[in-house]
């Protein structure tokens, strides 16, 4: 009579042990999967369990794997912060977006008042690319930490570089609606404006942010202006749209752009015959000369077909987050969050790097590099022929820029 008993107490036991061997830490990306910015969140999601795939390989966080779960936020502050309480439901821990500062600012918003209600049931904020200064800036928050140097740090070191060009005296500002565009639009104009009190500019303007499919209006306006170069903050759809049609009406000036190794953009460039007129302003790119850099793009292209260096922020954020871990002996969000803070890795690009504990903004060195065709053992992209080649290197201590964080710490 006992027997069911005993095959009951034995199938809780397994029950129980399949259970915490399938506990996973879960990482949630809430992004837009959907419309016209789903092609960069696609190549982010690619970059980001390629890493997550190699930390898991090696024994995951503390000896627990990291599952990813996805999240669409259809390009919306608002549906962001739905997709969080969803994610948040379904156990994730990190909640990152990378696609558009106004979804980070949602984003930030709600946890900071989650973690409020929920004390016990705190979560953490990754900003993987939007690079808004005001992310660790007037909304920067103890919960939340951003992986990518942000716009302010891109146009200082722009400032330092253009310091090298006195040929540039015309140039063009192109940048879209929005928070993002609107403060790089800013910045360029304060930082390379004092820079280069030279520099006459022959032309600002403002665009809708992905919703223009024709370019070509905007581009005869540079051509009638006379720049000998346009600064751009702009990505994804945008920016390739606007290179191609700077192609197509054989505009020769250059570019300078923050977004140009994203998905599309090396295709535009050289189909639109931009021959070395087209700069990337970023945290780096595959043309740098890092061994590290170069085994890893190669691994990841011949794993996926496309480029992984243009998102450097998961790869960071997996590096400080194993290297936390270990240190804290914990997975749950304060031990976790203290240990973030200071945290000293190399990023993607083998260069050293620091997460500020007074704003938890990223601190590294950034690169300039232009888009050629390639030779010898460059590094092709998307197909075209074409790689990137550095121009310069721009030390962390000519972008690293004073905090403005005021963090409320609990």
């Amino acid at each position: 009579m006992k027997k069911p008993q005993i095959l009951l107490t034995s199938a809780i036991a397994l029950w129980a042990a399949s259970a915490a061997q399938a506990e996973t830490f879960k990482f949630a990306m809430i992004d837009p999967f959907s419309g016209p910015a789903a092609m960069v969140t696609e190549r982010i999601e690619k970059v980001l369990r390629y890493g997550v795939d190699e930390v898991n390989a090696e024994g995951g966080l503390n000896g627990e794997k990291i599952e990813i779960l996805t999240f669409d936020n259809k390009m919306s502050p608002q549906e962001t912060a739905i997709q969080a309480q969803k994610a948040i439901d379904a156990g994730a821990t990190i909640l990152q977006t990378s696609v558009s500062s106004s979804n980070t600012f949602a984003l930030v918003d709600f946890v900071r008042k989650h973690n409020r209600r929920n004390p016990d049931h705190k979560v953490i904020v990754f900003d993987g690319a939007s690079h808004d200064p005001a992310i660790t800036g007037e909304k920067c928050s103890y919960y939340s930490f951003s992986w990518v140097l942000n716009a302010h740090a891109k146009t200082a070191g722009l400032a330092a570089y253009l310091k090298s060009r006195p040929d540039i005296t015309k140039v063009f500002l192109l940048n879209a609606e929005g928070s993002s565009g609107q403060t790089s639009r800013q910045a360029f104009l304060d930082m390379v404006g004092k820079a280069r009190p030279d520099i006459e500019w022959v032309g600002d303007d403002t665009h809708p942010l992905q919703k223009i499919t024709d370019f070509a209006p905007y581009i005869a306006k540079i051509r009638a202006s006379g720049a000998q170069a346009v600064i751009t903050s702009d990505w994804g759809a945008d920016l390739s749209l606007v290179l191609k049609a700077a192609g197509e009406g054989g505009l020769k000036a250059e570019w300078f752009t923050f977004f140009s190794t994203g998905p599309g953009a090396p295709t535009a460039i050289a189909q639109a015959g931009l021959d070395g007129l087209v700069y990337s302003v970023f945290d780096g790119d595959p043309g740098l000369p890092d061994a590290g850099l170069q085994a890893h793009e190669v691994a990841f292209r011949a794993a996926t077909g496309i480029s992984a260096s243009p998102f450097p922020g998961d790869s960071s954020a997996l590096r400080a987050l194993v290297a936390a871990a270990q240190k804290a002996g914990s997975l749950e969000v304060d031990p976790l969050v203290a240990a973030l803070e200071g945290s000293e890795f190399r990023t993607i690009y083998g260069a050293p790097a620091t997460l500020r504990p007074e704003d938890h903004q990223l601190l590294t060195q950034m690169s300039v590099s232009k888009f050629a065709p390639v030779t010898g053992a460059a590094l092709d992209e998307e197909g075209t022929g074409w790689g990137w080649h550095n121009v310069a290197v721009i030390p962390a201590s000519e972008v690293t820029l004073p905090s403005t964080c005021k963090m409320k710490r609990p």
